[in-house]
């Protein structure tokens, strides 16, 4: 990887308190601290759901998983919860592998997503 690896991370506000953060580009580990900063900034800020769509993203290395996961933590430790949709299929052995389903929820589509943070 080269350190000039992209991150894009956009934002829309829901209502109810749910914040949908797209992100595009890559998520590894030389820019995984900005996707922290924007989402922990969330929390803070009151959302009390987050849903990450990781579906534009072309690489996602361990170290941008370990990062959903600790967002996810962050989120049930202010009484939230993180939704990860668009994962792609590629990822799915990592996923069961790193036990990700316990640590994370996916959802198919953002309405989804919404929807499972907001209960």
């Amino acid at each position: 990887m080269s350190e000039g690896v992209t991150l894009k991370v956009d934002r829309t506000a829901r209502g109810d308190g749910v914040v949908v953060i797209e992100l595009a580009g890559e998520l590894v580990v030389t820019n995984r601290e900005e996707l922290r900063r924007r989402a922990e900034a969330e929390i803070e800020g009151g959302a009390r759901g987050l849903v990450v769509t990781v579906g534009r993203l072309s690489h996602i290395d361990t170290s941008g998983l370990a990062m959903l996961v600790h967002l996810a933590s962050r989120c049930a430790a202010a009484g939230g919860r993180l939704a990860v949709v668009g994962l792609r299929d590629d990822f799915a052995e990592m996923r069961q592998h790193l036990y990700l389903d316990e640590a994370l929820v996916f959802a198919e589509d953002v309405e989804d997503a919404v929807a499972a943070v907001s209960r």
